[in-house]
């Protein structure tokens, strides 16, 4: 099979703000290809020898490393080349095996995705710097452009790749304002927020390890406002860590303790303040959560958390 031009990117608005900003700077490529990071080997694996890869938005998990670079190296010796925009704390290790691999790798922690691929590819025109402001306002937790809010929802509107895309592909022409489809959708999903709020704080548990005091709640699928949840979590509760449980993943939320750390001890990664890693829960548990029986993984989530603080100490 021939190569492809191929993106490859997060799935939240810093994700798709980044896929936009690359179409600018390239023009039109065959796939957009939304990933979580323990996913990226997988989704690279799919891509054909000798093709133009982008990624963005994405760190790495330190138990996939080996083989994303495997991935890189098969597509890069066969011809093709791997653009990497990120935003995420990288080891030094990290970086050196990735640029091995053959990767051209960006990372700029000053930033957030979309800033990195418009400071370190050729990106312009009307409206980028506004894409940046508003997808930094809500990637970075900075809440300083109004814009941002309404495009996060725009983004979490609904569920899939096929509707990620259609965003991407829109912003590619974003000129800083907010239009009628996406003010209406952003208005809807805000009642929507509303009451998933009250469902939080209704829901969520609170425990301790070690000092921390941790508030932890399971999230759907279906509910994108992963930093929003946080933010309730911490503040509702007094909490140290914000613990946000899926079927194969979690994030964690901190203002004051380097959750990265916990993160990638659990074979994840992020940022000091945000960060996520995937789990592997026991096949009786995940059976139970698809009955609706929650609680089991919610509390095994939040002792394989615990454990790591403990053990850590």
């Amino acid at each position: 099979m021939a190569g492809i031009k191929a993106i490859i990117t997060h799935t939240d608005l810093d994700g798709v703000a980044s896929a936009a900003l690359i179409l600018r700077a390239v023009g039109n490529v065959d796939k957009i290809l939304f990933a979580q990071p323990h996913q990226l080997h997988a989704v690279l694996g799919k891509i054909p020898n000798g093709s133009t890869v982008y990624i963005a938005d994405l760190g790495v998990n330190p138990g996939t490393l080996e083989k994303v670079v495997n991935e890189i190296s098969r597509i890069t010796n066969s011809g093709g080349s791997v653009r990497w925009f990120d935003h995420h704390v990288w080891d030094n290790d990290w970086v050196s095996k990735v640029k091995e691999a053959g990767a051209d790798l960006a990372v700029d922690i000053t930033t957030c995705g979309a800033g990195v691929v418009a400071k370190y590819f050729p990106v312009s025109g009307e409206g980028v710097k506004e894409l940046v402001s508003a997808t930094c306002s809500i990637d970075l937790w900075l809440f300083n452009d109004w814009r941002g809010n309404y495009l996060a929802k725009y983004v979490g509107h609904k569920e899939g790749g096929e509707w990620r895309e259609y965003v991407a592909r829109k912003l590619v022409n974003f000129n800083g304002e907010i239009d009628d489809e996406v003010e209406s959708i952003a208005e809807e999903a805000v009642s929507r927020e509303l009451r998933l709020y009250s469902k939080v704080v209704k829901e969520a548990k609170v425990g301790k390890a070690g000092e921390y005091v941790i508030a932890y709640y399971l999230k759907p699928r279906t509910e994108h406002v992963t930093s929003y949840i946080g933010n309730i979590l911490l503040s509702r509760h007094g909490a140290d860590i914000a613990l946000i449980c899926r079927e194969g993943s979690l994030s964690l939320r901190s203002r004051n303790v380097n959750v990265r750390e916990i993160a990638k001890k659990l074979g994840g990664g992020g940022h000091p303040a945000a960060a996520g890693a995937p789990i592997r829960p026991p096949l009786l548990i995940l059976i139970l959560a698809k009955l609706g029986l929650k609680s089991p993984l919610l509390n095994w989530c939040f002792k394989k958390v615990a454990e790591v603080i403990t053990e850590g100490r």
